[in-house]
């Protein structure tokens, strides 16, 4: 083989390498475009869903507020003047029924969100304000069932053993309270079960165990927001 037909050799082969090195490196190139392109696309949908949802919650925070200013609003007293801004009513019931259509709209419209959890809560309130007790109480349970790992199980559950109490149901309450008491990790903190407690044995017409469990918010939860309560009923006076 001579020389010039062995370098033609060489240079073919160079020529194939280097073609195929081309090949893989474009391949490749399209390759990364590609991923690239999808990670951005990934990051667009992302951030889209993202302010999506941002923006669902803040438009349903804000129909929140309105339904909440609403079953907080004043209702018409014989005798006084009418408030001159914000919502009023006549009556009670009046007030009600639009805080409930408010809510349900909130529910409606804005279902998974924080808002319509916490509004669901409003509706059971409110049905138990109608004088609908067993009503009330399916859905606060309802609501415990569905949503174990919301914050705001712990003010469902403060709710529903507060309705028992208030319906007879008082000395079976205090026996699952004191058996949470016991708990190293209880349903609800501390001084709401003590503050649940106290009003069981108020129901029950148990003075004594009633301002125990007072001094025992005051004494072991002094940060408590039921705290300064406490201190007044279990006679202690202020801190």
């Amino acid at each position: 083989m001579d020389r010039q037909h062995r370098y033609d050799l060489k240079h073919d082969r160079f020529v194939d390498e280097i073609g195929a090195l081309s090949s893989k490196a474009r391949a490749n190139q399209r390759l990364l475009l590609t991923i690239a392109a999808g990670a951005v696309l990934i990051a667009l949908v992302a951030f889209g869903v993202y302010f999506y949802r941002s923006t669902r919650e803040d438009n349903a925070q804000q129909a929140l507020a309105e339904a909440i200013d609403t079953i907080e609003a004043p209702v018409d007293q014989p005798g006084q003047p009418a408030p001159k801004t914000g919502p009023h009513f006549k009556t009670n019931e009046e007030r009600n029924a639009a805080a409930e259509k408010l809510f349900k709209d909130v529910q409606a419209k804005y279902s998974g969100t924080n808002a319509a959890d916490l509004a669901e809560l409003f509706l059971a309130r409110i049905t138990v304000a109608r004088g609908d007790s067993a009503g009330g109480r399916k859905m606060l349970e309802s609501f415990i069932d569905d949503h174990k790992k919301s914050i705001l199980v712990g003010g469902a559950r403060y709710s529903l053993y507060q309705l028992r109490i208030d319906n007879g149901e008082a000395a079976q309450v205090t026996v699952e309270l004191n058996a949470e008491m016991a708990k190293a990790d209880p349903v609800l903190p501390g001084d709401s079960i003590l503050s649940l407690l106290a009003h069981a044995y108020e129901v029950q017409g148990n003075p004594a165990k009633e301002r125990e469990a007072y001094r025992r918010i005051a004494n072991e939860f002094p940060d408590s927001p039921y705290a300064v309560d406490a201190q007044r009923r279990a006679g202690m006076g202020p801190a």
